[in-house]
């Protein structure tokens, strides 16, 4: 498995496939930070920055972990999910 994002070492929020997605990562400047395949194993450390959401593919295949506990779902397998806020707050209440 690759890790995407290593020099996010303080990271809060960590996005890990269980299967395969397709997943696009932006800034709030709508900057692309991250755009690719995920693999199952894969992970992406998120930078510690506000307003950076996700788009997937595959929204029932990536695990979100917050301060290193579990988020809720974003999404069924198969899911497709728009503008997913990657707040640490907001991933915890399930929004």
């Amino acid at each position: 498995p690759k890790v995407y994002g290593e020099e996010n070492a303080a990271a809060r929020v960590i996005i890990t496939a269980k299967s395969t997605a397709w997943v696009e990562i932006s800034s709030g400047e709508g900057n692309l930070l991250l755009t690719r395949l995920l693999n199952a194993g894969d992970s992406y450390r998120v930078p510690n920055q506000s307003g950076i959401t996700l788009i997937t593919g595959n929204a029932g295949a990536l695990e979100i972990m917050v301060d290193g506990k579990k988020a809720p779902a974003i999404g069924e397998v198969g899911a497709v999910v728009r503008d997913v806020s990657l707040d640490p707050d907001k991933l915890n209440a399930g929004q």
